[in-house]
């Protein structure tokens, strides 16, 4: 095993036989910032498939905690109906958003044992939600910790 640099965040990992020119990361987090683009001069972004991915998934995971409070606000405003809705359409989301999260970790360049770990822990988390009265709530805090989990590559910087 040979140790080398993250080509992100320069952290020290070791690989068995490293390719001369080829870009190596130390975690999921940091090959899938890598791929994201940085700022222009003036800060515009380019628009890639990655960068699109990752709006998405913010958009829908925004959209899943809305619903969710919005449907805790109806809770106990004393509408049950537009509550269990809200809470459905929150859960859904959070299904979606879950999806799209385990499948960037899946495309990412480096495959840990750790990524495999938290994607199992957090779909038990999901089976878990859709077990329990309110689900919403729950998937709403399993997508924050594998959102969490797949945002620590910029924190490494």
């Amino acid at each position: 095993m040979i140790r080398i640099q993250c080509s992100y965040c320069g952290l020290p990992f070791s690989v068995r036989n490293p390719e001369t020119g080829r870009s190596y990361y130390c975690c999921s987090g940091c090959a899938l910032a890598s791929r994201l683009p940085k700022p222009g001069e003036h800060g515009e972004f380019p628009v890639t498939p990655a960068l699109i991915v990752a709006l998405v998934a913010g958009f829908a995971f925004f959209n899943e905690v809305l619903f969710w409070t919005l449907g805790i606000s109806m809770t106990h405003d004393g509408h049950p109906v537009p509550a269990l809705l809200f809470g459905r359409v929150s859960a859904g989301l959070g299904a979606l958003v879950w999806c799209i999260l385990v499948i960037a970790m899946a495309r990412a360049a480096v495959h840990a044992w750790t990524d495999v770990v938290i994607a199992t822990a957090t779909l038990s988390g999901l089976a878990a939600a859709a077990a329990s009265t309110r689900p919403a709530g729950w998937e709403v805090v399993v997508n924050a910790a594998l959102g969490l989990w797949l945002a620590r590559g910029w924190g490494k910087q």
